[in-house]
């Protein structure tokens, strides 16, 4: 039996729909106003989409807070109305976007943006991603994890990592001051013993005491001390002790050289300004250059932050050279055989292949230390298909080197690829956290295995673990964006089963 309300009530919605199209926004509201007004309450569906509709006006006329409280109403009446939950997600990202500065713009902004991310997870349940989904989905998580990064960034407690891979980082650089012998024996010097004895964490009082003491290494003190605060993840204080090393080194070309690099790295990990990070970067290993055209360091560590960027011939060019200048410098030639590889295999050059695997293998005799060499070696094997020895090549070295957890991790990955375990997967993962507690590559690997399971909160847990570990703003907002998607997932899961469910999208506009 017809219900003469409910029919009025579409008749006027009808006219709202076609004042809209007419792009008079304004009058539409008023008719949408009137047809929500006219429908019974309990044709909820209708309703609901009166309620998308008059949003859609209001997002047209940029009001973009009415907007946002129709969609709310909207859903409320049909929480499986997808193009309400669709329309909600676009308009909290517009909001985030137009917050203001200072902490409760950054904590809006924020807000907003999981606000989108919970909406389009529950869209993605109901009907599926679409490809304009999945770039919006892309791009919310990376504007959320570099939100959340620059945000956990103001304060995060120092947390030293595991002795590999403070071993691990000073591999990057042949001419770290630290190496060399220091004058006199004042704290400087005692701080150098402490590093060689593994004694991290007297390193940074070292260092200050010989600062404030005035000692004859005090730049150099001030540089170990920023090499380390970087480390323990104190990078806006590691910041500001660089570049008082470049501001104080003088005659001291090793330190303002090293001083150069290291804030240059830095200055590229950041989640601020993108384009203006890299300029400050190159503006950096440049004067590095100038000061000292010789030194591999600038130019392996240059060439790292070039194929970051994806500047690939800059980082060729730099990674040749530093291996031409220091042939004993190992991660210079394997990175710069990796790039030999990138080239040959993106060209379909098998002879080429052929010869980088060889090289590959030498490296390996010429740097059996070398965990990158044998980790470059493996991953070149893995990606040609030879994964048999590729994981002969892990498993020689972890022998060659048991602490490194993260040879471990690739292992497990290995074995996953050629066998589909996911739970030996996952068991791998957790007996090199056993290895290696701090070990982040792992704690984001069995992150994600937690994923492929679909255990959402578990994988929470493990990203959540990885965070603190990282050094940079950069790692940590790729590890956010992981978090934040388990996150709304599992929270799009439990709105989706606590509302009412079995309403159907009518798809009216």
């Amino acid at each position: 039996m017809a219900d003469p309300a409910l029919e009025a009530a579409l008749e006027i919605k009808l006219k709202g729909n076609a004042l809209f199209k007419e792009n008079n926004f304004e009058e539409a509201i008023k008719l949408y106003s009137q047809a929500i007004d006219a429908c019974p309450k309990h044709r909820q569906v209708e309703l609901a989409v009166m309620y998308q509709n008059r949003a859609a006006s209001h997002e047209k006329m940029e009001r973009w807070a009415e907007a946002t409280s129709d969609c709310d109403l909207s859903i409320k009446n049909n929480n499986k109305y997808g193009k309400a939950l669709d329309r909600r997600s676009k308009l909290h990202r517009k909001q985030a976007h137009l917050q203001g500065g200072g902490d409760e713009g950054m904590k809006a902004r924020i807000s907003h943006l999981r606000k989108a991310m919970e909406d389009v997870s529950m869209v993605a349940q109901i009907e599926g991603f679409k490809h304009e989904q999945l770039l919006f989905v892309d791009e919310v998580l990376k504007q959320l994890g570099s939100a959340l990064a620059t945000e956990a960034g103001k304060c995060r407690p120092p947390v030293l990592p595991s002795a590999h891979t403070i071993q691990q980082y000073f591999t990057s650089f042949m001419d770290d001051p630290l190496f060399e012998s220091a004058e006199g024996s004042g704290p400087y010097s005692e701080a150098q013993a402490a590093y060689h004895a593994g004694d991290y964490k007297n390193i940074i009082p070292l260092c200050e005491k010989e600062i404030t003491e005035g000692g004859p290494n005090k730049v150099r003190a001030r540089l170990l001390k920023a090499t380390f605060l970087v480390l323990t993840k104190q990078l806006k204080p590691g910041l500001e002790e660089l570049t008082s090393v470049v501001e104080e080194a003088g005659e001291d070309k090793k330190a303002l050289v090293n001083a150069l690099v290291k804030r240059g790295s830095l200055y590229i990990q950041r989640c601020h300004e993108p384009n203006e990070d890299a300029d400050l970067s190159y503006k950096d290993f440049n004067r590095a250059e100038e000061t000292d055209p010789n030194s591999a360091d600038v130019l392996m560590n240059r060439g790292q932050i070039s194929l970051l960027l994806d500047r690939f011939p800059e980082a060729v060019a730099d990674l040749v050279k530093a291996a031409e200048l220091r042939p004993d410098f190992a991660l210079a030639t394997v990175q710069k055989l990796y790039t030999d590889f990138l080239s040959a295999h993106a060209a379909g050059d098998k002879p080429g292949l052929e010869k980088v695997k060889e090289d590959f293998k030498a490296s390996t005799t010429k740097f059996p230390d070398c965990v990158e060499s044998y980790a470059l070696y493996a991953k070149v094997l893995q990606e040609t298909q030879d994964l048999e020895g590729a994981d002969a090549l892990y498993k020689k070295g972890v022998e060659l080197n048991p602490a490194n957890a993260n040879l471990l991790v690739h292992r497990a990955l290995l074995a996953l690829q050629k066998s589909k375990d996911v739970n030996a997967a996952q068991e791998a993962t957790e007996a090199a956290l056993k290895v290696d507690e701090k070990c982040e590559f792992a704690w984001e690997t069995l992150g994600q295995i937690q994923i492929q399971k679909d255990n959402m909160d578990e994988a929470v847990k493990a990203f959540d673990k990885a965070i603190p570990l990282v050094n940079t703003e950069l790692e940590m907002a790729h590890l956010f964006g992981l978090s934040e998607s388990a996150k709304a997932k599992s929270a799009a899961r439990q709105k989706l089963a606590e509302l009412p469910t079995g309403m159907q999208d009518m798809g009216l506009d």
